[in-house]
C-alpha cells in the first residue's frame, strides 16, 4: 500500500502538469484494475501460445543437460569416433555374448565396418573388466580376432572410454517424474516463463502507461526505445547464459558428482527451476545500462564520477558475481563478472557522449 500511494502521487503530479486536474483515489484504482487486466490477459494469451509448444520448450531447456553426457563421453573417446557410433557399438556389444557365433556374425554384418570393430572392442573391454588390472592387456591381445581390433580396444581402454550403456537421456537420469501431474505442472511453468519473455515488452508498456500517463510524443518515443533496448539486453543475457554459462555449470556439477562417486540423478523439476533461475538471473544482470543510463540523462551520474569510481565499481561487480554465481569456481564467477564490467564500461561511454552533447549545447547557446 505504501508503494501504491507513491505511484498514485507520481501519476497525479504528471496529470496536474499535463491536464491541470487531479483524479480521485478510486479513479486511480480503476485505472490500475484495467492495467492489471490487460497485463493478465496478455500473459494468459502468450502462455496458451507457449503451452501448444510445450514439448519443444522442454527440448530447448533440456538440451544443455543432454549435452553434458555427450561432452563427457566424447572427452573419453579417441579421435575419429563419434558418440553415436560408440553408443551403437555398446548396444551391440551387450547383445553379442548372448548369441552363438553364427548369430553374432549375422548381427555384425548389418553394421558398417567401424561399428563392427567398435562393438567387438567394447565386448572385449567389458569382459576384461572382470579381470585384475595387471592381466587385462594380455587378455585384450588374446581375445581380439584381429590385431586392429586389439589395438582399438587398447586405445579405448587407455582413453577411459565409458562402457555404460546409453547416452543422453539414458545415462543422465533427468526425466524422472515422481507425481502423476508433475509433467503437466512443468508444462504450465514452462509456458509461464515462455509467455513472460514473449510478453515482456507489452507488460512493461502497460505498466509505464499507468505509472506515467499523459506522455508527450518525444517522451513516448523515448519510452518505446527504452523498452526495446531493455528487452534486447534481457534476451542477450538469457542467450549468453543458455549457450555459455549453463553448459559449463552443469558440466562442473556433473563431473564433481562423478569424482565424489555420486550418481547424477537430476529430477526434472529441480533442474528446470535451476536452469530458468540461472538464465533469468543473467537476463536481469544485463539490464544494468537500463538502470544507469536514465541517471546519466538526469545528470545524477556523470562521466567524471563514473570514471573516477571505476575501481569501486569493479570491486562491487566482483562481489556481486561471487554472490550470484551458481558455482564457486573462479572461472564461472569471471564469466559472470566480465559481461557486467563491459556493460558498465558501455554506461561510461554513454555518459561521455552525454557530457559532450551538453557541452556542445552550452557552446551553441553562448
Amino acid at each position: 500500500m505504501f508503494y501504491l500511494k507513491h505511484i498514485f502521487r507520481l501519476r497525479e503530479k504528471v496529470q496536474i502538469q499535463t491536464m491541470d486536474e487531479e483524479k480521485p483515489f478510486l479513479d486511480h484504482l480503476d485505472d490500475l484494475r484495467k492495467v492489471l487486466m490487460r497485463m493478465a490477459l496478455t500473459l494468459a494469451i502468450t502462455m496458451l501460445l507457449c503451452f501448444q509448444f510445450a514439448p519443444a520448450l522442454m527440448d530447448i531447456l533440456r538440451y544443455p543437460a543432454d549435452q553434458v553426457w555427450t561432452r563427457y563421453e566424447t572427452s573419453h573417446l579417441p579421435g575419429g569416433i563419434t558418440v553415436d557410433d560408440w553408443t551403437r557399438a555398446k548396444q551391440l556389444s551387450g547383445a553379442l555374448p548372448e548369441l552363438e557365433a553364427k548369430g553374432r556374425r549375422a548381427l555384425l554384418q548389418q553394421e558398417p565396418e567401424q561399428i563392427r570393430h567398435l562393438a567387438q572392442a567394447a565386448a572385449i573391454l567389458r569382459a576384461s573388466g572382470l579381470l585384475p588390472e595387471n592381466r587385462r592387456d594380455a587378455y585384450i591381445r588374446e581375445a581380439a580376432e584381429t590385431p586392429a581390433i586389439a589395438e582399438l580396444a587398447a586405445t579405448l581402454k587407455n582413453e577411459g572410454a565409458i562402457l555404460r550403456n546409453g547416452s543422453g537421456h539414458d545415462s543422465l537420469k533427468l526425466m524422472g517424474a515422481f507425481q502423476p501431474g508433475e509433467a503437466f505442472m512443468l508444462s504450465l511453468k514452462m509456458s509461464f516463463y515462455g509467455g513472460l519473455v514473449i510478453s515482456f515488452p507489452l507488460l512493461m508498456f502497460f505498466l509505464l502507461q499507468f505509472i506515467v500517463p499523459g506522455l508527450l510524443d518525444h517522451e513516448r518515443r523515448l519510452v518505446y526505445k527504452s523498452i526495446a533496448f531493455g528487452f534486447g539486453l534481457f534476451l542477450a543475457g538469457c542467450t549468453f547464459a543458455y549457450f555459455v554459462v549453463l553448459p559449463r555449470v552443469l558440466s562442473f556439477f556433473y563431473e564433481y558428482s562423478i569424482g565424489m562417486g555420486i550418481e547424477n540423478d537430476w529430477r526434472i523439476g529441480y533442474y528446470l527451476a535451476f536452469a530458468t533461475k540461472l538464465v533469468f538471473m543473467f537476463g536481469i544482470t544485463f539490464e544494468l545500462p537500463v538502470l544507469v543510463i536514465p541517471f546519466v540523462k538526469l545528470g545524477i551520474l556523470t562521466y567524471e564520477l563514473m570514471s573516477r569510481t571505476r575501481t569501486y565499481a569493479i570491486a562491487a561487480i566482483l562481489i556481486l558475481a561471487l554472490i550470484l554465481a551458481p558455482t564457486p569456481d573462479p572461472a564461472t564467477m569471471l564469466i559472470m563478472a566480465l559481461p557486467m564490467y563491459l556493460l558498465y564500461e558501455f554506461c561510461i561511454f554513454c555518459a561521455w557522449l552525454e557530457r559532450n552533447k551538453r557541452m556542445k549545447q552550452l557552446d551553441s547557446e553562448l
